[in-house]
């Protein structure tokens, strides 16, 4: 069984190594592939990337879009070419601690979820953040009838169904968790630890 990462990267320079690294640590077997987007970012994370890929050809995909679309269209990107049974999205800054994705995806592969979010006891983002999340979620509630108990989080593990399904739509604003309430309905959650951003401050808004 083959796991993918899809990791868009933004302005991720100082932290995409090493992430990449603990990765893969976590996985003797190889039964990897690990897809990194680069949207667009300001410092070297191009660089970086292209670096990390020539170190590992046979696990690494990378794509450098040409300019920055925003983090759902990088997701979208990235789900386009990945192999994996399972493809589990995740932000380039160890705020989702790597640890927590075997919790993740033995929670997928354990049941008969397409989609497992994760969410979190203690959130580490910044108050824009979390009010923009949760005008986000109150959106969903009322345009998607998304349940109300689950978080949107960007720290997910999606099955090959549901991949499918997303990677249909070619239209240019894609909101990847729209599409995948409006292609499933077996939603599962799962709590995880929720860290401080390493490095820098979030790009995405």
């Amino acid at each position: 069984m083959l796991i993918s990462f899809v990791i868009p990267v933004y302005n991720g320079a100082l932290t995409i190594g090493r992430l990449v690294e603990k990765l893969i640590s976590l996985f003797p077997d190889k039964k990897l592939q690990i897809v990194l987007v680069n949207d667009g970012s300001a410092d070297n994370s191009h660089d970086v990337c292209n670096k990390i890929y020539s170190q590992y050809p046979a696990i690494i995909k990378y794509l450098n879009l040409s300019k920055n679309f925003g983090e759902h269209n990088a997701v979208m990107a990235g789900l386009n070419h990945v192999d994996g049974d399972y493809a589990v999205i995740m932000d380039d800054d160890f705020q989702n601690p790597p640890e927590e994705v075997i919790k993740l995806i033995d929670q997928a592969k354990n049941s008969d979820h397409d989609v497992v979010y994760t969410y979190y006891k203690h959130k580490k983002h910044n108050i824009f953040r979390n009010l923009g999340s949760s005008f986000n979620g109150w959106v969903a509630n009322f345009m998607l009838k998304k349940p109300k108990d689950l978080y949107l989080s960007s720290f997910k593990c999606i099955n090959r169904f549901l991949i499918d399904e997303i990677i249909k739509y070619n239209g240019p604003f894609p909101y990847i968790d729209g599409l995948i309430l409006r292609a499933t309905k077996k939603i599962g959650k799962i709590e995880v630890k929720h860290c401080s951003r390493e490095e820098g401050r979030s790009g995405y808004t």
